[in-house]
């Protein structure tokens, strides 16, 4: 099965051939056939065997070839998500970096800014490389470029960036791989109207495909007439030849669905969680199925024949993929029995073998509190500290935060543990926040004065951000008790529990941010009508348990994805989020930033958004 575990990055390529003298000896030297090695290596996907190659030639190689293969090695780390080791071995050039790797390096660095959620600080970091006359530095720079500017959501700087990246290609693939690279910041916009046309074709061709790219999130299956209505209005356009085949060939592949799919659900202990989730499931299969051909579901009960029970019935009925079991000790106990049948559990499995085909996705909040940190990271915050529950929850919520916080750079200064069941937070907010101390210096003063000193607390001034592990129950009473005790002109975020989708307004919660569903955000008319339309057929599972009805969108999506060999996983915007594989099979989740504002959740698109409570 070929999954791509995420985009190739485009400056790898130009890395690897970084070191290459233009005219190749006939016979290579041991170092030559090293670096030629990993080289190949590093294209084949086995990153690690090229970063220990490039580390032993770094430890015998001279000055010129050494900074060579620190850079190479670099890239290979960024590749593999080791952005602060990455950025180590860039530091160990030192001062013997020419002028030209100079340049590359801080190409390199702002590459590592944008693999971790700081696009403004790539932007910057790029200007400082210059106007090249290296076309490597000059093709990897505007690759960044183009990404960052995405993130931004600067679309047409963005799209002009790497437009003009495209006419010094020559090269097919390359110039597919810059397609590629548009597409992908396309997709990741929320679409709210029609841009203004620059005059240039070439701009203005790919502006046009901005609705297409988005509507597929919520309609995929309108993907196929809109780029063939795209191609009859820009016939001439670069992407409207190899490039739109190669969508269309993509998009075929994705709606091959295998003949029969099992759905494995506790239809008792958790009906209405499992009722939800196969809503989902089933308005997906009618919504995005080839209506020629569709696949025919069988759903079985777990809490009636077991996990494993329910898992060996469905095969033996001829199930050409699983979806399910849900509770994570059903899922324990099929994985070491699984590995015949592509299965797509929904839940997470901890310490264990992983068979082949044999993938895993779940609405896990220790994702959502790793998302938290990104985005605190990506608005510069440097320091944090945390309120969670004193539960197995909020533990591993607060192990989620921390490890990703400080592996962005971040340090968690101090956390307090709350109780669920109280109604006052006052004790340990002020402890927390040092307002404890301030009083107590206060008390002091007045004593030794002997006077009455007019007094307002002040609390810790070291903390950039507050993360808060909690529902919406307890929100409601810690939002406003933090805000009272001076903490409202602080970035205040949680995660998604602190939705509660029932309810009419949550005016004690404005000014929290937290990570949240794309398809519950977004205004943009595919998602209005798609929202519509489910309604009309499952009002209690839109309104009740909407990322529930989401996940059971979503897996059915991902089924042709796993199911097909031949199709190309990379990320892909879902209901649920954008949806990635990871080398363990896990279906990771990125999602968008929201604020609750006037009671209700609002997209936030950049840290210049975010409204403080004073």
């Amino acid at each position: 099965m070929k999954i791509r575990l995420q985009q190739a990055s485009i400056v790898a390529g130009i890395i690897l051939l970084w070191g290459c003298a233009v005219n190749t000896p006939t016979t290579l030297t041991a170092n030559q056939q090293m670096r030629q090695r990993a080289e190949e290596l590093a294209l084949s996907g086995d990153i690690d065997s090229a970063i220990d190659i490039y580390s032993a030639l770094i430890a015998t190689g001279q000055s010129g070839t050494r900074t060579d293969d620190l850079i190479a090695g670099a890239q290979q780390l960024i590749y593999r998500g080791e952005t602060v080791e990455a950025r180590r071995w860039l530091a160990r050039v030192g001062d013997h970096a020419n002028e030209q790797q100079s340049a590359m390096i801080l190409v390199l660095s702002a590459e590592i800014a944008l693999e971790e959620q700081h696009p403004g600080i790539a932007i910057e970091i790029l200007k400082r490389v210059g106007q090249s006359e290296n076309a490597n530095v000059l093709l990897a720079k505007t690759a960044i470029e183009g990404r960052a500017l995405f993130e931004l959501n600067q679309v047409e700087l963005a799209v002009t960036a790497l437009v003009e990246r495209e006419s010094w290609l020559t090269d097919s693939d390359a110039i597919a791989a810059n397609h590629e690279l548009i597409w992908n910041g396309l997709r990741k916009q929320i679409f709210s109207g029609p841009l203004i046309p620059s005059g240039e074709l070439k701009v203005d061709g790919w502006l046009a495909l901005l609705p297409v790219a988005t509507t597929y999130r919520s309609n995929p299956s309108s993907l196929e007439t809109n780029l063939l209505r795209w191609r009859n209005e820009y016939p001439s356009h670069p992407a409207a030849t190899a490039f739109l085949v190669t969508l269309l060939e993509r998009y075929r592949l994705s709606q091959i669905y295998p003949n029969n799919v099992a759905l494995l659900l506790p239809l008792g202990s958790r009906r209405d969680e499992s009722s939800a989730i196969r809503d989902g499931f089933i308005a997906a299969h009618f919504r995005t199925s080839n209506k020629e051909h569709r696949s025919r579901i069988k759903i079985y009960d777990t809490d009636e024949l077991g996990g494993e029970g329910a898992y060996s019935r469905a095969e033996q009925e001829g199930a050409d993929f699983i979806v399910g079991p849900l509770l994570k000790p059903n899922v324990d106990s099929v994985v070491d029995s699984a590995g015949q049948t592509p299965t797509l559990a929904l839940n997470f499995v901890q310490n264990a073998f992983i068979p082949p085909a044999f993938f895993q996705f779940a609405l896990a909040p220790e994702d959502e509190a790793a998302e938290v940190a990104r985005h605190a990271t990506s608005s510069g915050a440097r320091s944090a500290i945390a309120l969670v529950p004193d539960s197995d929850w909020g533990e591993r919520l607060l192990t989620s935060f921390r490890t990703e916080f400080e592996k962005l750079g971040g340090e968690l200064l101090q956390f307090r543990s709350y109780n669920l069941t109280s109604q006052d937070f006052s004790p340990t907010i002020t402890d927390l926040l040092n307002l404890t101390r301030s009083n107590q210096r206060h008390q002091r003063l007045a004593a030794n004065l002997r006077l009455s000193l007019e007094f307002e607390p002040r609390r810790r001034q070291d903390i950039d951000i507050i993360f808060v592990a909690t529902n919406a129950n307890n929100g409601r009473l810690l939002a406003p008790q933090l805000r009272f005790h001076y903490a409202g002109n602080l970035p205040t975020y949680t995660t998604s529990a602190v939705f509660d989708a029932g309810s009419v307004g949550d005016l004690d919660l404005d000014g929290v941010l937290f990570p949240q569903s794309p398809w519950l955000l977004e205004s943009d008319a595919a998602s209005a009508e798609l929202k519509e339309t489910l309604a009309d057929f499952w009002p209690q599972r839109i309104q009740n348990a909407p990322e529930l009805f989401a996940m059971g969108f979503d897996a059915y999506r991902l089924i042709p994805l796993l199911y097909n060999p031949t199709a190309e996983f990379t990320a892909f915007p879902a209901m649920s989020g954008e949806l990635s594989l990871d080398a363990n099979g896990r279906v990771r989740r990125r999602l968008p930033l929201a604020q609750f504002r006037r009671g209700k959740p609002v997209a936030v698109r950049s840290e210049d958004e975010i409204i403080l409570q004073d």
